[in-house]
């Protein structure tokens, strides 16, 4: 059992956390787990289509130098819900289109806002890779 001074300093070390007296501290926003792409980040990135698995998915190899390495990565084919770039083909992807992203797993891959257009996927035969 705990000392009573203990006790009290516990439950005030509490109360100013709690309190608007306490520190506040910021949630930290880690660029590994969101990365920000730029312009010209995926020529840099090795991308490769392995498979298309079915209409919906494929298996997706993807290196980049500075930030991750995965040899067989699943995607899937979602709507984009915001604007940015195609990772194979480079052209300019508009919020609504329809793209494939990597499959969200636990912990988040490091390349979970990386999009493909649904077009230049699907243009790649079933079961055939690039």
């Amino acid at each position: 059992m705990q000392a009573p001074f203990e006790a009290d300093r516990t439950w005030q070390s509490t109360i100013t956390l709690l309190s608007s007296e306490g520190e506040i501290r910021r949630p930290i926003v880690s660029s590994r787990v969101r990365p920000m792409y730029g312009e010209d980040y995926f020529s840099k990135c090795a991308v490769r289509v392995l498979e298309r698995n079915r209409q919906t998915s494929a298996t997706v190899a993807w290196s980049d130098s500075t930030s991750c390495c995965y040899g067989e990565q699943s995607w899937r084919r979602c709507i984009a819900r915001k604007a940015g770039i195609c990772a194979l083909s480079g052209q300019t992807i508009a919020t609504g289109d329809a793209v494939y992203r990597p499959r969200l797993v636990q912990p988040a891959p490091r390349n979970i806002e990386a999009m493909i257009l649904a077009t230049v996927m699907e243009a790649i035969p079933v079961d055939e890779g690039v």
